[in-house]
């Protein structure tokens, strides 16, 4: 209890007014027209669900594409490499600390190492190209989210304290198309991927989530699975594909919601107990884990005890929170 209690002031930042989220959402050379048309459409869905159904403000959305002019909401233009890395600079300079920064590539991606790449119009951004625009961020709650084929070998480049790195693919070898990113804007645009019924979708539950679509969309086509995404969060260089949130990859991106902020962001005041609310909820959600763990050491009356005390707190507790934030959204309408 003691340690999931010292985790709340690292995370009581992105839960008031200045932890509002930032997106840039980068989608590539299509190199085909069904490719062009299929990212543009995946670029449209995420950038839609962030500010519709998540609730992000559309000055916070921002994305780049394949043409110089799409008549579209949040689209800003071609995603060269001159205009993502003024992108990055717009947000480096307006993001305050502790505030979250989302970037979301969308494509064809290609190499190895420090030169993979994202495919774009003119010069390409590498690997190493993001982590030198990353480290300007190093203040902000970061999550890099590389959907594109061939993205694996971004993850050991990127990975940094601090910072969600997500891949569609576990190395630059898995080049074939990657249907995870489908499955990921599906989890924000789409219900189903809210497996705790919190009203919310963190980066874990959207990554569990593509994870089990993509394997299940292969498995119905009788298709050998051919990429396998891949999730950090903890600085070590290294993924898994099976992130479970409790120890390892996964504590971060557990905690990790776009809507963070939005309700600032939309011009409404945060209540001033969602910090404490917000804390004392993970507090338990820890309360939990530990408990489960200390299964084989309990007789089985006590531990069904605890647990159900334990998880009807837990509910309380988000029903509570759930209670302020509706209201507050309910006052601005």
């Amino acid at each position: 209890m003691l340690l999931a209690a010292s985790l709340v002031p690292a995370l009581v930042p992105a839960l008031v007014a200045r932890g509002q989220t930032q997106v840039l959402i980068v989608s590539g050379l299509g190199g085909d027209p069904v490719y062009s048309a299929r990212f543009a459409k995946l670029s449209r869905e995420l950038g839609d669900a962030l500010v519709q159904r998540v609730g992000i403000p559309a000055s916070s959305v921002v994305r780049l594409g394949e043409d110089s002019v799409r008549a579209e909401p949040m689209y800003a233009g071609r995603s060269t490499k001159g205009n993502i890395e003024g992108q990055f600079a717009r947000i480096a300079a307006s993001a305050r600390p502790g505030s979250q920064v989302v970037i979301v590539l969308l494509g064809h991606g290609a190499g190895e190492g420090a030169d993979s790449r994202l495919s774009i119009p003119g010069p390409d951004l590498t690997a190493a190209d993001f982590a030198r625009l990353l480290a300007r961020l190093s203040a902000q709650r970061v999550a890099f989210l590389d959907l594109t084929s061939a993205s694996g070998d971004m993850l050991p480049v990127l990975s940094a304290p601090n910072r969600v790195v997500i891949t569609a693919t576990r190395s630059a070898i898995e080049r074939n198309e990657s249907q995870f990113a489908t499955w990921f804007v599906q989890a924000f645009s789409k219900d189903g991927a809210d497996t705790d019924k919190d009203d919310r979708v963190s980066l874990l539950e959207a990554f569990r989530y593509a994870v089990a679509e993509t394997r299940r969309a292969y498995e119905a086509d009788s298709r050998i699975l051919t990429e396998h995404a891949q999730l950090d969060d903890n600085g070590d260089r290294t993924g898994t594909g099976e992130p479970n949130g409790r120890t390892g990859d996964g504590l971060v991106a557990r905690r990790f919601f776009l809507d963070m902020g939005a309700l600032a962001a939309r011009g409404g005041a945060v209540d001033a107990r969602l910090p404490a609310l917000y804390g004392e909820k993970f507090t338990l959600e820890e309360a939990v884990e530990a408990h489960k763990l200390r299964k084989p050491q309990l007789a089985a009356e006590a531990y069904g005890s605890e647990l159900e005390r334990l998880l009807i707190a837990l509910a309380r507790k988000a029903h509570e929170i759930r209670a302020i934030e509706g209201r507050a959204i309910e006052g601005r309408k």
